[in-house]
Order: C-alpha cells, then structure tokens, then sequence
C-alpha cells in the first residue's frame, strides 16, 4: 500500500481549545441607585409641565416599545431624546416641526 492512503499522515498538530471564560453580566444599577440618582433613562417615567401648566406623564421606551398614545414614549424621538438625563425641575426644549416647546420636568420615577 502506497503512503498516500495510511493514516499517518492523518494526525494534525493536536489543538487544544482553552475552556470558554464567562464575561460577568455589565453592571445595572439597582434600582434603589436609578431612584437616589432621579435622572430620566430608559424605562423612567417622567411627568413634564408644559408653559400653559398642563401636565403629561411619559414612560420612556425603546422604538418598538413606542405608543405615545398611552404615554409610551420612544428615547429616539424628539421628545424622549430631550428628556434623557434630566431631573425634576430641569427646563427641556423639543425641537418640533411647528416650532420649539419648552416643557418642565415635573418628576422622574421608577
């Protein structure tokens, strides 16, 4: 029999594979620590006053999340981009197509 065909020639470098390490999950403040803190981010509820003191409270979601109509408010829309990182008694401006509105933020909750 040829060389060609044994199975000599079939041992490869032996490869050892080193154990897979398991990244700790990334740090989410508890929510005591979002509550103390009191600014606005994703999942807060926000009450805001507008200049005529009506008040709207929002909850602040992802996109798909969405529906302004039951105050769910998305963090990419004008509106919830403005209020990211603000706390109770900041000023924010939204930008609009009919023009800038200035709203209070009356609280922030979790």
């Amino acid at each position: 029999m040829s060389k060609a065909f044994t199975r000599e020639d079939d041992r490869g470098p032996e490869v050892v594979v080193p154990p897979r390490r398991r990244s700790p999950p990334p740090l989410t403040p508890p929510i005591e620590q979002l509550r103390d803190e009191g600014k606005a981010r994703l999942g807060a509820r926000v009450k805001i006053r507008g200049g005529d003191g009506h008040e709207a409270e929002y909850r602040l979601v992802t996109a798909e999340e969405a529906d302004p109509a039951h105050g769910a408010v998305s963090v990419i829309s004008p509106l919830g981009r403005s209020l990211l990182g603000k706390s109770a008694g900041d000023e924010v401006v939204v930008e609009r197509p009919r023009g800038a509105v200035q709203y209070t933020v009356v609280s922030v909750y979790f």
